[in-house]
C-alpha cells in the first residue's frame, strides 16, 4: 500500500521507505534473508552471469530495493559491486529503520563510483533494467537493455528490448555488442 501512495504522489520516497521499514520491525534478519532466498532468478540468469564473469565482465547490482536481494546476488552469483537501500538491524533484529542509499529514479548516481572502481568509461557500461526506476540509468549508460520489462518508457528508450524472459537473450546481445 505504501508503494501505491508513493507512486500516486501522496507521500515522499523517504516516507515510503520509512513506513516500509517500520513494517518489518522486530523480524529476525535471518528470517528476512530466508524470504529473499525463495525469490527465483530469471531463467538462465545464474549460468549467464557465470559466462559473463568468465568473459571478463565486471557486474554491478544497483537497486532501490532492499539489501537482501543485492547481497544475495553479490554472494551467490559473484557480482563485483552492489548498492541498495538497507533495513537497519541490531542484535539480529530489524529495528524499523532504513538507510536510503539510492533515491527512486537516482540509480544513475552510482555510475561515477562504477567508472572509478572498475576504471571504465561511460560508453563501456551496459545497463539492464526492468522498471521506470531504471530509466535514468539507461539514459546514462553506454548501452541499455530492457529485460522482462514493466515500463513502456524504458522499453522505448532502451537500446535493446529482450523479447523473451530468458537471460540467455541478454548474454547473446551483450556478446554481440562486445564483438563490435
Amino acid at each position: 500500500r505504501y508503494q501505491e501512495d508513493f507512486f500516486a504522489g501522496k507521500i515522499s520516497y523517504r516516507k515510503f521507505c520509512e513506513l516500509d521499514a517500520a513494517h518489518w520491525k522486530g523480524m529476525r534478519i535471518t528470517k528476512m534473508r530466508s524470504i529473499f532466498r525463495q525469490v527465483r532468478y530469471s531463467k538462465n540468469a545464474p549460468p549467464v552471469i557465470a559466462m559473463l564473469k568468465k568473459a571478463g565482465f565486471k557486474l554491478a547490482a544497483v537497486s532501490t530495493g532492499l539489501q537482501f536481494m543485492t547481497d544475495r546476488v553479490r554472494s551467490e552469483l559473484k557480482f563485483d559491486y552492489a548498492v541498495s537501500n538497507r533495513l537497519l538491524s541490531r542484535n539480529g533484529l530489524l529495528t524499523g529503520g532504513v538507510k536510503i542509499n539510492l533515491e527512486h529514479g537516482a540509480k544513475h548516481t552510482v555510475l561515477a563510483n562504477i567508472y572509478k572502481k572498475f576504471d571504465v568509461a561511460p560508453h563501456e557500461v551496459i545497463s539492464i533494467g526492468d522498471t521506470e526506476g531504471d530509466i535514468p540509468l539507461a539514459k546514462n549508460s553506454g548501452y541499455s537493455i530492457a529485460f522482462n520489462c514493466s515500463s513502456a518508457e524504458l522499453m522505448r528508450i532502451a537500446d535493446y528490448t529482450c523479447k523473451t524472459k530468458d537471460f540467455k537473450e541478454v548474454y547473446e546481445k551483450i556478446m554481440d555488442i562486445a564483438d563490435e
